[in-house]
């Protein structure tokens, strides 16, 4: 096996660079010189087995899908091919989506594996993020009122329907139309996942930035070639209704 390691390091710097690579990939690199195997191999048990249980703590939705030795495979080849940019654990849910998407696990047995494992790591941003501003809950008028989309939302489209897989559902038969998902962190701090439809997804798209509902409406009845006034009574309840939620927030106009 080689070391893998540029010859011109420092002699320190060879063998951290030995010792992060045997980590990683101990079936094709050396243990680092003048270090004994006992030793070596603690560390590369505790590194696998802190990420392995991290992973399936992040990835609850996916990980009954696979047996311990497929999931063992995927957190190898992730220690193996991967390279994290960040040093956060909180940050290892995107990294793993990443190297799912640039490998071929899931173009295969288990085609829905990236979106489910995106899907659960949107849970845990949304469990980690910042509180959205405050905002107080204004009767909604059509013309005064702005709404917008709150900072603990994320709209999500996939392919599956992964919000509801499972193994005794899943069936291998990929759906004609995308699923169109809403997740959120209520008021009481609870993540929340709902499926929606393509109209209302856009509705909340539309509302990065404050608009009123009035020129909401404007912008959406020209989108879907809408009436105005049929689109405006159509909104005003759905808007209400993802303002309890805290879906949507309320501001006065400027």
């Amino acid at each position: 096996m080689g070391s893998g390691v540029p010859d011109d390091l420092q002699d320190y710097q060879q063998i951290q660079q030995q010792f992060a690579n045997y980590i990683r990939d101990p079936e094709h690199n050396s243990v680092p010189t003048g270090i004994e195997q006992r030793r070596m191999d603690i560390y590369k048990r505790l590194f696998f087995n802190n990420l392995a249980s991290f992973c399936a703590k992040s990835f609850k939705s996916f990980r009954p899908f696979v047996d311990d030795e497929q999931w063992n495979t995927l957190i190898r080849g992730f220690m193996r091919e991967h390279r994290c940019s960040s040093p956060y654990f909180k940050d290892i849910p995107i990294a793993f989506v990443e190297y799912l998407e640039s490998s071929d696990w899931d173009s295969t047995e288990y085609p829905f594996m990236s979106e489910m494992c995106h899907l659960d790591a949107m849970r845990m941003q949304l469990r980690l993020a910042p509180d959205a501003p405050p905002c107080e809950n204004l009767d909604i008028s059509k013309n005064t009122t702005c709404v917008r989309l709150s900072s603990t939302v994320r709209l999500l489209s996939y392919k599956w329907p992964v919000h509801k897989l499972t193994l005794s559902t899943w069936d291998n038969q990929q759906p004609n139309q995308p699923t169109w998902l809403i997740a959120f962190r209520d008021r009481k701090d609870k993540v929340e996942v709902f499926g929606t439809n393509v109209h209302t997804f856009r509705m909340l798209e539309s509302l990065e930035f404050p608009l009123t509902i009035r020129a909401l409406t404007t912008r959406l009845s020209e989108e879907f070639n809408i009436a105005h006034e049929s689109l405006m009574n159509q909104l005003a309840p759905t808007i209400q209704a993802f303002n309890k939620k805290g879906v949507i927030l309320t501001l006065l106009k400027n």
